[in-house]
């Protein structure tokens, strides 16, 4: 006699498991070798320099713009001063720093963005946005090739 539907069931439903156990380890086993920089810059030189392009490029304007706006505030801030006949030498150690960064607030409160700030924001969203793309095809074609082996081994 054969099995009972019910323990045919039971046997079916563990082979599956184990069919999916083993299709999660390979997985699992494909996402740590994808994380591995090494076998990354091996697979897609390019993207990784363009992903590092887009980050090195990032830093680099935020740098150059807070430089740049620190030397304009300290300008500003020092014809301020010299606005007020030099009145802030009298203050002495602590109450000089606090008057000179309550200053610098306030200056750069009242300012607001520029439109050249505007601009290089939005170059580095634009560089951000290329970044993704390239990361995206990536994927992509990474998922591609995990589906074919995986189909495969059926």
């Amino acid at each position: 006699m054969g099995e009972s539907a019910s323990a045919r069931t039971q046997r079916e439903l563990a082979d599956l498991r184990g069919v999916i156990d083993r299709d999660v380890d390979a997985l699992l086993a494909h996402v740590r070798s994808d994380v591995d920089p090494r076998n990354l810059v091996r697979r897609a030189p390019l993207a990784v320099l363009g992903s590092l392009g887009s980050v090195a490029t990032a830093v680099a304007l935020a740098i150059t713009r807070r430089t740049r706006e620190s030397k304009k505030a300290e300008v500003r801030l020092e014809a301020m001063i010299d606005h007020v006949d030099g009145r802030i030498d009298r203050l002495k150690g602590k109450a000089r720093k606090r008057f000179r960064k309550q200053l610098q607030k306030e200056m750069s409160e009242v300012e607001g963005a520029s439109p050249r700030d505007m601009a290089v924001e939005a170059v580095s969203g634009a560089l951000t946005a290329v970044a993704a793309t390239m990361a995206q095809g990536f994927a992509k074609r990474l998922l591609g090739d995990q589906r074919g082996e995986v189909e495969q081994r059926r």
